[in-house]
């Protein structure tokens, strides 16, 4: 395992130490006053995933490092263990996150679930594109003023993400629809077309 060095470890802790003004007062937190890590700061993503891969090995102990993941504030685990095991692990991780001062939001017993851009299914052991509330995605206008290369490519791009989000032809042909009307919104005549994924 790698090793942060004191130096390192002042580096982050001493960026840690924000401040916000308002109306000419400095404000502060009723907790942690000098520590901080601002949702968009320059190295919130790093801090999280720091901590993020702090947790994952601390989670080692008790769950097999192939049966969890984690990416910035979102992890999924999934493993086959009986109705009060998987409550006592519960139990187990929701100690650890508070040990060290935070807070876990656990699903469990789930057969389907998202997860970043993917939906996952165990009951049928496939995937499909995952948009939040059914968003409608939103794409540049084909009469922007965006470099043409990029505008000619755009439909091409959006097959191969759908194509590679979708575990099979079938599954793609089902999600395409909305894909299709949202580049029609933004005024493309063409359709996203099934694109196999490269060995």
């Amino acid at each position: 395992m790698m090793q942060i060095s004191e130096e390192e470890m002042e580096i982050i802790m001493h960026r840690r130490k924000t401040f916000l003004y308002t109306d000419k007062e400095c404000w502060s937190k009723k907790e942690n006053q000098d520590f901080d890590v601002s949702m968009g700061s320059l190295d919130s993503a790093e801090v999280c995933e720091i901590v993020g891969l702090f947790l994952l090995h601390k989670i080692q102990t008790f769950i097999q490092p192939e049966d969890a993941g984690l990416y910035r504030d979102d992890g999924l685990a999934a493993m086959e263990l009986p109705g009060p095991e998987v409550e006592r692990l519960k139990k187990k991780i929701i100690k650890l996150f508070k040990q060290h001062g935070l807070k876990i939001t656990i699903e469990a017993h789930m057969k389907n679930t998202p997860f970043l851009d993917l939906e996952l299914d165990l009951h049928t052991n496939s995937y499909k594109p995952y948009r939040k509330d059914n968003t409608i995605p939103l794409y540049i206008n084909a009469n922007s003023n965006h470099p043409h290369h990029i505008k000619t490519e755009l439909p091409k791009m959006i097959a191969k993400r759908v194509s590679q989000l979708s575990s099979s032809k079938e599954i793609f042909e089902k999600e395409a629809p909305i894909y299709n009307e949202a580049l029609k919104i933004a005024g493309y005549n063409e359709k996203i077309e099934y694109k196999p994924k490269e060995s």
